[in-house]
């Protein structure tokens, strides 16, 4: 077996050997003071939409993982990147059971994005729905969860390979060197040996994409529970069957220790959960959370990441069998002191799942906030250089922490009485600012402080500086596409009196898939620090947003234009392009994001504009967007505009 980079591997294997001595019943350290030293970041984001679409959970991926810390310095370019779903069974998303794709498909093109050499999405399903007794329980997961709805193995969007956990060669208890490989844990937690697929061993980085939801075992299934599914159907099946993973034993005793164990085999590197529902009587009910959870969740430590998703639950992490497990053997940390949450607070998403749950059963997290003010300086007060800011703090169980904030910028913490930070006011504007102290209890629960200081003797304003004007250049763009528009038909609308093209899938998949090169006029908008590319012949999407000072592409861009069965049911599907597109005027994704669009262009000394248009005929909803691209500044606006000549009312999305 050959691993290229596993820093936390070899720090377990050592913390292993000093622990071969300590009981596996230990309680939860950190509440004895002990902790890791360091702050570990855990993000949450939620939707405010009430049903989040495609780009919703898109762009939630995207904020979570850059919250957490991002990717670029844990893939190094060529890496394989293996993602792990949770796909427990052939079900679909919205049940609230496995992994949704969508959020499995934004971790995807982030990897890409930073220079993965090639990306793989995992899985070992333990079971099918039906009972069926095969091998192959994984291939119908990925088809009914929407990853592969044609078969192959492939995922329908991102076109990157599928691959089944579960076989560990040609037969039932094979265990083939091509696919599975003995990892040896001299002092595992229940056994010394396990054989696991090479996919996930020989993997550059291994991303964990739970979903959320308590399990009747044990108590909670998020990233370290999800790693269950490595362990191949093939060689640890229940006896006379070829499905589930008995030989794994799931007593309360030794579930806990079969979790810790194959973390520590192959711990991941990143988690992203899958928050969007919440299954409250998992891990294969249908009782879901109401409302909807709407989150997404990510960390770079799993035992963090868990002890979030189960206080986010209102779960006491301490009473998740296999949590302090985890942290007694270094796979991350428990103590709440040395987490951050970023983003939206845990108080704040918090949604109580049933108690008791699992076995043994979990406990409810409390609820009740610790109190906390600010006692230096006074409200109003004038201060300048190094100032000691100081604050009191309690909780009826016991206090995590205080954070310090000036104008919401986070400027550190105190996990200890006296509750103190040393303000450096040198740093800061003139003027008035607000000082903020929030105090974290152990379940997370929080009470906040503000109060208005002034600075004096601080920063004064710089000159702004002279900016070089906003270009705007018409020019090409070649990309690799698929053979698509020769199969398409034009049908008609008439709630909206509007033709547009369905895609004669019969046909398509017939004939023969040769990608060829096509030209695009391509409107390329600039300024120092963005360059957007706009494709008015694909929808007038804005396909590329560079941002200049370090050369990142800001969104997904697909390697190929290719048809996928997503779209509107009677379009029948969705180019798989990239970019920012305008969808109109029905839900996933309309009927224009693949048709020409026209444009017009405004290049001013503010700024360039450029307005594309689907359409200018007056008996149809139509629509145009305005791309403004400011000199001398990192973002660009966005405005649409929906018109309706008709004179009758539309509904549209």
């Amino acid at each position: 077996m050959t691993i290229k980079k596993h820093p936390r591997l070899i720090l377990l294997v050592i913390i292993l050997t000093v622990l071969c001595a300590v009981s596996a019943v230990q309680g939860w350290a950190t509440s004895h003071g002990e902790a890791t030293p360091g702050l570990t970041a855990v993000a949450i984001v939620k939707s405010d939409s009430p049903t989040p679409s495609d780009e919703d959970v898109e762009a939630m991926v995207r904020q979570a993982v850059a919250l957490a810390g991002g990717l670029e310095d844990i893939i190094e370019p060529g890496d394989t990147v293996v993602i792990k779903p949770n796909l427990v069974w052939d079900a679909l998303p919205e049940h609230g059971q496995v992994t949704d794709p969508r959020v499995t498909r934004a971790v995807v093109r982030l990897a890409q994005e930073v220079g993965a050499g090639q990306v793989l999405i995992a899985e070992g399903s333990a079971v099918y729905v039906s009972g069926e007794n095969d091998r192959f329980p994984t291939k119908a997961a990925f088809h009914v969860s929407g990853h592969d709805g044609n078969h192959d193995m492939v995922d329908d969007v991102t076109l990157v390979p599928l691959i089944d956990l579960n076989i560990s060669g040609d037969d039932t208890d094979a265990r083939d060197p091509d696919y599975v490989t003995a990892v040896i844990l001299s002092n595992g937690l229940i056994r010394n040996q396990y054989w696991l697929p090479n996919p996930i061993l020989n993997a550059d980085v291994l991303i964990g994409v739970p979903v959320l939801k308590n399990h009747s075992l044990s108590g909670l299934t998020l990233a370290l529970k999800n790693m269950i599914g490595i362990a191949p159907n093939d060689i640890y099946h229940a006896p006379g069957k070829p499905v589930l993973k008995s030989e794994l034993s799931h007593n309360p005793a030794d579930l806990p220790r079969h979790i810790v164990d194959l973390n520590l085999c192959r711990p991941l590197d990143f988690v992203v959960v899958d928050g969007l529902r919440g299954l409250t009587d998992g891990p294969t009910g249908n009782h879901l959370a109401d409302p909807p959870m709407k989150l997404v969740m990510a960390g770079r430590d799993p035992v963090a990441v868990d002890t979030v998703g189960a206080l986010v639950i209102g779960y006491d992490p301490a009473s998740i069998s296999y949590l302090p497990l985890a942290q007694q053997t270094g796979l991350g940390t428990m103590d709440v002191s040395h987490i951050r949450v970023l983003g939206r607070p845990v108080a704040e998403v918090r949604q109580d799942f049933p108690v008791p749950y699992g076995d043994p059963p979990v406990e409810r997290a409390e609820s009740e906030p610790p109190t906390v003010q600010i006692t230096y300086p006074a409200e109003g007060e004038t201060v300048s250089g190094a100032v000691n800011v100081q604050a009191t703090a309690g909780d009826n169980v016991g206090l995590a922490k205080v954070e310090f904030y000036l104008d919401d910028a986070y400027l550190g913490l105190a996990a200890n009485a006296p509750y103190q930070l040393v303000l450096d006011t040198s740093q800061y504007s003139n003027g008035p600012h607000t000082l903020k102290a929030i105090a974290y209890d152990r379940a997370l629960n929080q009470a906040v402080y503000e109060r208005t200081i002034n600075v004096t003797g601080g920063l004064t304003p710089t000159p702004t500086p002279t900016t070089n004007p906003a270009t705007l250049t018409v020019s090409s763009i070649t990309i690799p596409s698929y053979p698509y528009e020769d199969y398409l038909q034009d049908e008609y609308n008439s709630t909206y009196n509007m033709t547009f093209k369905r895609l004669d899938w019969g046909a398509y998949d017939g004939a023969p898939k040769t990608v060829t090169e096509r030209t695009f006029t391509a409107l390329v908008m600039e300024n120092e620090y963005l360059r957007l590319t706009v494709l008015p012949e694909l929808g007038g999407r804005i396909y590329q947003c560079i941002f200049k000072p370090t050369g990142h592409n800001q969104f997904y861009q697909n390697p190929v234009l290719k048809p996928t069965r997503w779209g509107p049911p009677e379009q029948g599907w969705w180019l798989a392009a990239g970019g920012m597109e305008w969808g109109l005027p029905v839900e996933e994704h309309g009927y224009e994001t693949a048709m020409p669009w026209t444009y017009t262009t405004v290049t001013a000394s503010d700024g360039v504009t450029v307005t594309v248009r689907d359409s200018t005929a007056s008996d149809r909803l139509r629509a145009s967007v305005d791309i403004h691209l400011p000199s001398g500044k990192s973002y660009f606006a966005v405005r649409p505009h929906i018109e309706n000549p008709t004179g009758s009312p539309f509904n549209y999305k």
